[in-house]
Protein backbone atom coordinates (compact mmCIF):
# COMPACT_ATOMS: atom_id res chain seq x y z
CA UNK A 1 0.00 0.00 0.00
CA UNK A 2 2.63 2.25 1.28
CA UNK A 3 5.92 1.21 1.98
CA UNK A 4 7.49 4.17 2.33
CA UNK A 5 5.69 6.34 4.90
CA UNK A 6 7.73 9.94 4.24
CA UNK A 7 10.35 10.75 2.07
CA UNK A 8 12.49 14.23 3.58
CA UNK A 9 14.94 14.33 0.77
CA UNK A 10 17.69 11.33 0.33
CA UNK A 11 16.18 9.63 3.02
CA UNK A 12 13.29 7.61 3.12
CA UNK A 13 10.96 6.26 6.32
CA UNK A 14 9.64 2.81 6.04
CA UNK A 15 6.38 2.52 7.09
CA UNK A 16 6.70 -1.11 8.77
CA UNK A 17 9.66 -0.06 10.75
CA UNK A 18 8.23 3.14 11.67
CA UNK A 19 4.85 1.32 13.03
CA UNK A 20 7.39 -1.44 15.04
CA UNK A 21 9.34 1.31 16.64
CA UNK A 22 5.91 3.46 17.13
CA UNK A 23 4.31 0.40 18.60
CA UNK A 24 7.40 -0.30 21.08
CA UNK A 25 7.20 3.01 22.29
CA UNK A 26 3.55 3.17 22.57
CA UNK A 27 3.71 -0.08 24.82
CA UNK A 28 5.95 1.28 26.91
CA UNK A 29 4.55 4.15 27.67
CA UNK A 30 1.41 2.16 28.65
CA UNK A 31 3.35 -0.32 30.82
CA UNK A 32 4.40 2.49 32.96
CA UNK A 33 0.80 4.71 33.08
CA UNK A 34 -1.17 1.21 33.77
CA UNK A 35 1.57 0.28 36.38
CA UNK A 36 1.17 3.50 38.14
CA UNK A 37 -2.93 3.55 38.27
CA UNK A 38 -3.54 -0.26 39.24
CA UNK A 39 -0.22 -1.36 40.93
CA UNK A 40 1.80 1.47 42.10
CA UNK A 41 4.20 -0.53 44.48
CA UNK A 42 5.78 -1.94 41.56
CA UNK A 43 8.96 0.87 41.13
CA UNK A 44 8.72 2.02 37.75
CA UNK A 45 12.51 1.14 37.02
CA UNK A 46 11.61 -2.40 37.88
CA UNK A 47 9.36 -2.03 34.88
CA UNK A 48 11.39 -0.55 32.81
CA UNK A 49 14.06 -2.68 32.94
CA UNK A 50 11.38 -5.88 32.73
CA UNK A 51 10.34 -3.72 29.15
CA UNK A 52 13.99 -3.65 28.15
CA UNK A 53 14.42 -7.94 29.11
CA UNK A 54 11.11 -8.41 27.20
CA UNK A 55 12.07 -5.91 24.22
CA UNK A 56 15.17 -7.58 23.58
CA UNK A 57 14.20 -11.13 24.04
CA UNK A 58 10.66 -10.50 21.95
CA UNK A 59 13.13 -9.09 19.03
CA UNK A 60 15.12 -12.20 18.70
CA UNK A 61 12.17 -14.87 19.26
CA UNK A 62 10.58 -13.17 16.88
CA UNK A 63 13.57 -13.57 14.31
CA UNK A 64 14.80 -16.81 15.40
CA UNK A 65 10.91 -18.41 14.66
CA UNK A 66 10.62 -16.68 11.37
CA UNK A 67 14.00 -18.03 10.38
CA UNK A 68 13.42 -21.46 11.19
CA UNK A 69 9.96 -21.08 9.10
CA UNK A 70 10.27 -18.47 6.62
CA UNK A 71 14.50 -18.90 5.75
CA UNK A 72 15.12 -22.53 5.13
CA UNK A 73 18.68 -21.75 3.39
CA UNK A 74 20.00 -20.88 6.51
CA UNK A 75 21.62 -23.89 7.79
CA UNK A 76 23.13 -24.70 11.74
CA UNK A 77 24.51 -22.80 14.57
CA UNK A 78 26.94 -19.85 13.27
CA UNK A 79 24.53 -20.27 9.92
CA UNK A 80 21.31 -19.01 12.24
CA UNK A 81 23.51 -16.81 14.61
CA UNK A 82 24.14 -14.93 11.71
CA UNK A 83 20.74 -14.84 10.35
CA UNK A 84 19.84 -13.79 14.11
CA UNK A 85 22.22 -10.62 13.74
CA UNK A 86 20.52 -9.09 10.14
CA UNK A 87 17.42 -7.30 9.71
CA UNK A 88 14.61 -9.72 8.16
CA UNK A 89 11.29 -10.75 8.68
CA UNK A 90 10.14 -11.83 12.35
CA UNK A 91 6.92 -13.57 13.10
CA UNK A 92 4.84 -12.27 15.93
CA UNK A 93 4.61 -15.68 18.22
CA UNK A 94 7.96 -16.17 18.35
CA UNK A 95 8.27 -12.70 20.14
CA UNK A 96 5.58 -13.62 22.03
CA UNK A 97 7.08 -16.91 23.52
CA UNK A 98 10.26 -15.27 23.97
CA UNK A 99 9.32 -12.03 25.86
CA UNK A 100 6.53 -13.97 28.00
CA UNK A 101 9.74 -16.98 29.17
CA UNK A 102 12.17 -14.48 29.56
CA UNK A 103 9.67 -12.02 31.80
CA UNK A 104 8.44 -14.96 33.86
CA UNK A 105 12.36 -15.96 35.02
CA UNK A 106 12.48 -11.95 35.40
CA UNK A 107 10.12 -11.58 37.55
CA UNK A 108 10.61 -14.33 39.56
CA UNK A 109 14.10 -13.30 40.06
CA UNK A 110 13.58 -10.07 41.18
CA UNK A 111 10.61 -11.16 43.33
CA UNK A 112 7.78 -9.49 41.31
CA UNK A 113 4.09 -10.50 41.63
CA UNK A 114 3.89 -11.96 38.82
CA UNK A 115 0.06 -11.65 37.97
CA UNK A 116 0.35 -7.75 38.46
CA UNK A 117 2.77 -7.78 35.79
CA UNK A 118 0.74 -10.19 33.33
CA UNK A 119 -2.16 -8.05 33.48
CA UNK A 120 -0.29 -5.24 32.84
CA UNK A 121 2.46 -6.54 29.52
CA UNK A 122 -0.94 -8.75 28.06
CA UNK A 123 -2.98 -5.92 27.28
CA UNK A 124 0.78 -3.36 26.33
CA UNK A 125 1.84 -6.17 23.71
CA UNK A 126 -1.37 -6.55 22.22
CA UNK A 127 -1.53 -2.56 21.57
CA UNK A 128 2.32 -2.98 20.29
CA UNK A 129 0.71 -5.39 18.02
CA UNK A 130 -1.66 -3.76 16.96
CA UNK A 131 0.33 -0.95 15.73
CA UNK A 132 2.79 -3.33 13.91
CA UNK A 133 -0.52 -4.53 11.69
CA UNK A 134 -1.05 -1.07 10.68
CA UNK A 135 2.62 -1.40 9.61
CA UNK A 136 2.33 -4.93 7.81
CA UNK A 137 -0.72 -3.82 6.13
CA UNK A 138 1.25 -0.42 4.84
CA UNK A 139 3.80 -2.53 3.62
CA UNK A 140 1.68 -5.30 1.97
CA UNK A 141 2.99 -8.27 4.42
CA UNK A 142 0.72 -10.78 5.80
CA UNK A 143 -1.66 -10.21 3.20
CA UNK A 144 -5.54 -12.00 3.66
CA UNK A 145 -6.78 -14.36 0.80
CA UNK A 146 -8.68 -12.96 -2.25
CA UNK A 147 -12.35 -12.00 -1.76
CA UNK A 148 -14.62 -14.77 -3.33
CA UNK A 149 -16.72 -12.76 -5.99
CA UNK A 150 -19.30 -14.02 -8.77
CA UNK A 151 -18.82 -12.92 -12.48
CA UNK A 152 -18.55 -9.21 -13.00
CA UNK A 153 -19.17 -8.62 -8.96
CA UNK A 154 -17.00 -5.70 -7.69
CA UNK A 155 -15.14 -6.12 -4.89
CA UNK A 156 -16.82 -4.64 -1.62
CA UNK A 157 -15.70 -1.22 -0.17
CA UNK A 158 -13.68 -3.26 2.47
CA UNK A 159 -11.59 -5.39 0.24
CA UNK A 160 -8.31 -4.38 -0.46
CA UNK A 161 -5.79 -4.52 -3.57
CA UNK A 162 -2.13 -4.59 -2.39
CA UNK A 163 0.06 -3.35 -5.28
CA UNK A 164 3.38 -4.81 -4.63
CA UNK A 165 1.85 -8.11 -4.89
CA UNK A 166 1.21 -7.47 -9.02
CA UNK A 167 -1.60 -9.59 -9.19
CA UNK A 168 -4.84 -6.74 -8.85
CA UNK A 169 -6.88 -9.52 -6.41
CA UNK A 170 -8.96 -7.80 -3.73
CA UNK A 171 -8.70 -9.26 -0.22
CA UNK A 172 -9.39 -9.60 3.02
CA UNK A 173 -7.64 -6.67 4.86
CA UNK A 174 -6.62 -9.08 7.53
CA UNK A 175 -3.82 -6.64 8.71
CA UNK A 176 -6.89 -4.32 9.92
CA UNK A 177 -9.32 -7.04 11.32
CA UNK A 178 -6.34 -8.29 13.59
CA UNK A 179 -5.50 -4.95 14.60
CA UNK A 180 -8.59 -3.61 15.61
CA UNK A 181 -9.27 -6.61 17.68
CA UNK A 182 -6.72 -6.51 19.73
CA UNK A 183 -7.09 -2.87 20.47
CA UNK A 184 -10.36 -3.96 21.42
CA UNK A 185 -8.77 -7.02 23.67
CA UNK A 186 -6.35 -4.59 25.27
CA UNK A 187 -9.44 -1.85 25.96
CA UNK A 188 -11.55 -4.47 27.76
CA UNK A 189 -9.17 -6.15 29.86
CA UNK A 190 -7.98 -2.53 31.24
CA UNK A 191 -11.15 -1.41 31.38
CA UNK A 192 -12.36 -4.20 33.81
CA UNK A 193 -9.31 -5.09 35.20
CA UNK A 194 -10.61 -4.31 38.60
CA UNK A 195 -13.42 -6.31 38.59
CA UNK A 196 -11.20 -9.13 37.22
CA UNK A 197 -9.00 -8.98 40.19
CA UNK A 198 -12.13 -8.79 42.08
CA UNK A 199 -13.60 -11.89 41.23
CA UNK A 200 -10.27 -13.79 40.78
CA UNK A 201 -6.81 -12.60 41.39
CA UNK A 202 -4.27 -10.58 39.66
CA UNK A 203 -3.40 -12.27 36.54
CA UNK A 204 -6.92 -13.34 35.00
CA UNK A 205 -6.80 -9.94 33.05
CA UNK A 206 -3.73 -11.02 31.56
CA UNK A 207 -4.97 -14.71 31.35
CA UNK A 208 -7.66 -13.34 29.36
CA UNK A 209 -5.66 -11.58 27.37
CA UNK A 210 -3.89 -14.81 25.93
CA UNK A 211 -6.57 -16.66 25.67
CA UNK A 212 -8.70 -14.24 23.37
CA UNK A 213 -5.77 -13.92 21.48
CA UNK A 214 -5.13 -17.49 20.58
CA UNK A 215 -8.52 -18.16 19.69
CA UNK A 216 -8.42 -15.08 16.99
CA UNK A 217 -5.24 -16.12 15.52
CA UNK A 218 -6.45 -19.50 15.19
CA UNK A 219 -9.45 -18.15 13.29
CA UNK A 220 -7.76 -15.49 11.43
CA UNK A 221 -5.28 -17.25 9.69
CA UNK A 222 -8.29 -19.13 7.78
CA UNK A 223 -8.11 -15.69 6.10
CA UNK A 224 -4.39 -15.51 5.78
CA UNK A 225 -2.87 -16.30 2.37
CA UNK A 226 1.16 -15.65 2.89
CA UNK A 227 3.31 -18.49 4.07
CA UNK A 228 4.17 -18.86 7.24
CA UNK A 229 5.00 -22.48 7.57
CA UNK A 230 3.17 -25.57 8.17
CA UNK A 231 2.31 -28.33 11.14
CA UNK A 232 1.32 -32.05 10.43
CA UNK A 233 1.44 -31.91 6.45
CA UNK A 234 -0.59 -28.61 5.82
CA UNK A 235 -3.73 -29.20 8.06
CA UNK A 236 -2.08 -25.79 10.31
CA UNK A 237 -0.22 -23.20 9.44
CA UNK A 238 2.14 -22.55 12.77
CA UNK A 239 0.54 -20.10 13.99
CA UNK A 240 -2.30 -22.26 14.15
CA UNK A 241 -0.35 -25.04 15.79
CA UNK A 242 1.36 -22.91 18.32
CA UNK A 243 -2.42 -21.68 19.17
CA UNK A 244 -3.67 -24.79 19.76
CA UNK A 245 -0.74 -25.00 22.58
CA UNK A 246 -1.20 -21.74 24.12
CA UNK A 247 -4.78 -22.75 24.07
CA UNK A 248 -3.90 -26.50 25.82
CA UNK A 249 -1.87 -24.93 28.27
CA UNK A 250 -4.36 -22.72 29.48
CA UNK A 251 -6.60 -25.03 29.99
CA UNK A 252 -4.65 -26.88 32.61
CA UNK A 253 -4.51 -23.33 34.51
CA UNK A 254 -8.41 -23.21 34.72
CA UNK A 255 -8.42 -25.20 37.75
CA UNK A 256 -6.68 -22.45 38.66
CA UNK A 257 -8.75 -19.53 38.51
CA UNK A 258 -11.86 -21.47 39.85
CA UNK A 259 -10.19 -21.93 43.15
CA UNK A 260 -8.83 -18.55 42.93
CA UNK A 261 -12.52 -17.59 43.30
CA UNK A 262 -13.92 -19.92 45.46
CA UNK A 263 -11.19 -18.76 47.73
CA UNK A 264 -12.16 -15.05 47.42
CA UNK A 265 -15.75 -15.96 47.62
CA UNK A 266 -15.66 -17.40 50.58
CA UNK A 267 -15.45 -14.86 53.18
CA UNK A 268 -18.31 -13.49 51.62
CA UNK A 269 -20.45 -16.53 52.11
CA UNK A 270 -19.36 -16.96 55.89
CA UNK A 271 -22.04 -15.92 57.91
Amino acid sequence: MHPILLTLGPVSIPSWHTMYVLGALVAYALLLRWGRLNDPLIPRSELARLYIVCYVLGYFGARFLSILVEEPDVKGFWGTLGALGRLGPMTFYGGAIAACVGGILYARLKRLPLGSLLDLTIPAGLVALALGRVGCFLNGDDYGKAVLLRSGEAPPFWAVTFPNLGDGIARYPVQLMEAFAVLAIAWIIIRNLVKLRTAFRPGFGGFLGIVAYANLRFLLEFLRDDFRGFAFGTWLSTSQFISIVVLALCGLSIPYWIRSARALAAPEETP
